[in-house]
């Protein structure tokens, strides 16, 4: 998966076209604000993979994320991600439309959060008794 179907993904949220060349300041915006999304996910990522046994995720650039690259966070995130960029692209212009979204983008990664199991690590004894 890609960082432009995250990108289109949220496009269709807002029902804008998908045409080239068409959403020109979505276009340029979307690869900062993938990068933030995943640089905000970043630890919850590399728990979620080491409690579903994944190999680490490739570095990114928490700046900017080209959306010809791969998603960098794994796949259960692709969903929140695009209502992320969606609310964040109408931020300026459509506070009612953003709050809905970003609302339903709280509900996502708290729902993948909620669904993930649990580690079990022992614990180590700090407290010494003499």
């Amino acid at each position: 998966m890609t960082v432009k179907d995250i990108y289109q993904s949220a496009l269709c949220l807002l029902s804008e076209s998908m045409a080239e060349g068409e959403n020109e300041d979505y276009a340029e915006r979307a690869p900062y604000l993938a990068a933030t999304f995943c640089s905000e996910l970043r630890g919850t990522d590399a728990a979620m993979r080491k409690l579903v046994g994944a190999d680490e995720a490739e570095d990114f650039s928490p700046v900017y994320l080209p959306l010809e690259d791969n998603f960098p966070l794994l796949d259960v995130f692709a969903g929140s991600a695009a209502l992320y960029l969606a609310a964040m692209l109408v931020i300026d212009y459509d506070a009612e439309l953003y709050d809905r979204l970003f609302t339903r983008y709280c509900d996502s990664i708290s729902t993948v959060c909620s669904t993930s199991t649990g580690a079990c690590e022992s614990i180590v004894n700090k407290y010494f008794t003499d």
